[in-house]
């Protein structure tokens, strides 16, 4: 086989395969749980890097002290990390993920809010387990907690938030 007929085989071999890939990704994306995924994974980006940022160089590992109270740098960067990924999270779900809703937007995001305190208190308590009683690195705890706790958020976005009302 020459050169040239190598080449041209290689080729349409390549554009083959940049087709079924466009087409497989094409149909994953019809999918609400892929999309989901996608949005989530988003969200999950800016909480974790935020939180380690927030962790590591804004609150240098050290606690926050607020008149008489201390509240714990994993905690502290968990309330700043959690509400970025929150606001992050509700703008690429609603208009992305779960866009078919024919619920309001105030009152999709007051039921988001809602959700959100339901995962918070989720997340507060995974986090101070791993950290305060298995000694686990913060920002693995943080992973771990948003990974949990995502199954669950998943589904009450589904038929709470997010749900479409039947027409009367």
């Amino acid at each position: 086989m020459e050169a040239s007929e190598k080449h041209n085989t290689n080729l349409k071999h390549r554009k083959h395969i940049r087709q079924r890939l466009h087409t497989a990704s094409k149909k994953a994306m019809e999918h609400k749980g892929v999309r989901y995924i996608i949005s989530g994974g988003t969200a999950t980006g800016v909480d974790v890097v935020s939180f380690f940022i927030m962790f590591n160089y804004i609150l240098n590992k050290e606690n926050l002290h607020l008149g008489h109270m201390q509240v714990g740098a994993h905690i502290a960067s968990l309330c700043v990390s959690f509400t970025l990924g929150l606001i992050t999270n509700f703008l690429i779900t609603k208009y992305f993920v779960f866009n078919e809703s024919n619920i309001r937007g105030r009152e999709q995001f007051v039921r988001y809010i809602l959700v959100a305190a339901i995962t918070f208190v989720g997340n507060y308590f995974m986090m101070k387990l791993l950290v305060d009683v298995f000694v686990i690195w913060p920002t693995l705890a943080r992973l771990i907690a948003v990974g949990t706790i995502a199954i669950l958020s998943y589904r009450l976005h589904k038929v709470f938030t997010f749900k479409v009302k039947l027409p009367q």
